[in-house]
């Protein structure tokens, strides 16, 4: 987040909504929406899921879904989209190449009684796990808009590391309103696990995806949690030396079980808990024997016994470690010990 807090892009876009200069217009943002949203649901009080209120907010901000789930579908709504005007659809079988999952057009030619926007959710093939995010990622997109002369805005799907600031603002809040507290408090009680949060999409919100659902879940958990992700990578310096140089075959660099991705949920960065990217796994951990055998654990292990080749090393905190892993990926869940 401390990137997206320092972007020059997003303090611009908090002062374009009228807010005060803050060292985090993030949560600005945020409070801004959820401001605006809480406005919607007072004719609503009855909303009761996500997918109640991804229908209201598609109504208010004056969007329709369009998806298509196969070349026959895109063909379709392009034909009918031409026949009323809109111009814009005549290149629409380009708008969708391998990175890019949703798009939102302004029509400039719609009746009075038509909505002003058409958001089109490529959901084919692989893509089709993705596509209920990328409705909320469209919708997180109209709840910022402050440009009313944009034409169009697109969801290109990349790593964190690469991925425009306003793109990665509009995720933040395409997570917090898909797995918005207010539907899910009741149901996420106790230490969170892997069974649990299944058990929650499955009652809750089943059109998400697995996927989705552990990465929102994880966020909005009330109790401290930690998701890791790891997989055989080269440290970092190694990485960097990748490209360059064919090495003689004694120095090539060997492969480690690593972390390629983490979350930490606020309750657990203000109890201290914390991880890097890329850090080696220790090989006492259960992430490492399960990646090895593939056999899901839950065992209690200690942060410091992750450490750097340098020597530093995590604090002394007893953590729960359950893991599962799939295919070449293995996935923790490290709460403290006592909950």
């Amino acid at each position: 987040m401390s990137r997206l807090t320092a972007s020059f892009r997003i303090h611009k876009l908090a002062q374009d909504l009228g807010l005060r200069s803050t060292e985090d217009p993030i949560s600005s943002i945020i409070q801004f929406c959820e401001k605006r949203v809480r406005s919607f649901l007072k004719e609503f009080p009855k909303c009761s899921s996500p997918s109640e209120l991804m229908d209201i907010l598609a109504a208010k901000l004056r969007t329709k879904f369009e998806i298509i789930r196969d070349d026959q579908d895109l063909n379709e709504i392009k034909r009918r989209y031409i026949a009323a005007g809109e111009r814009v659809f005549a290149n629409l079988e380009n708008e969708f190449p391998v990175d890019v999952f949703g798009v939102t057009f302004r029509r400039l030619t719609k009746k009075p009684w038509e909505p002003d926007f058409v958001s089109v959710i490529d959901s084919r093939g692989e893509k089709s796990f993705r596509a209920n995010h990328t409705k909320w990622h469209e919708l997180g997109h109209l709840l910022v808009m402050t440009d009313q002369l944009r034409i169009a805005f697109r969801r290109t799907f990349c790593k964190q590391d690469f991925k425009d600031a306003e793109e990665s603002l509009v995720d933040v809040l395409a997570g917090h309103f898909e797995y918005w507290p207010s539907f899910f408090t009741n149901r996420m009680t106790g230490r969170i696990s892997f069974r649990k949060i299944e058990d929650v999409r499955v009652e809750i919100c089943p059109e998400a995806s697995k996927a989705s659902s552990i990465l929102g879940l994880v966020k909005a958990w009330p109790t401290p949690c930690v998701l890791i992700e790891a997989s055989l990578d080269y440290k970092q310096k190694d990485k960097d030396l990748q490209g360059q140089a064919a090495m003689p075959f004694r120095d090539i660099p060997k492969k480690d079980l690593r972390v390629t991705s983490i979350l930490v949920n606020d309750p657990a960065r203000l109890l201290g808990m914390r991880l890097h990217r890329n850090w080696r796994v220790p090989r006492e951990s259960a992430l490492y024997r399960a990646f090895e055998d593939s056999e899901p654990k839950t065992e209690i292990e200690n942060l410091n016994w992750w450490t750097t080749s340098t020597g530093s090393r995590l604090p002394d905190f007893q953590v729960s470690v359950e893991t599962r892993k799939a295919g070449d990926v293995v996935q923790a869940l490290l709460t403290p010990e006592r909950v």
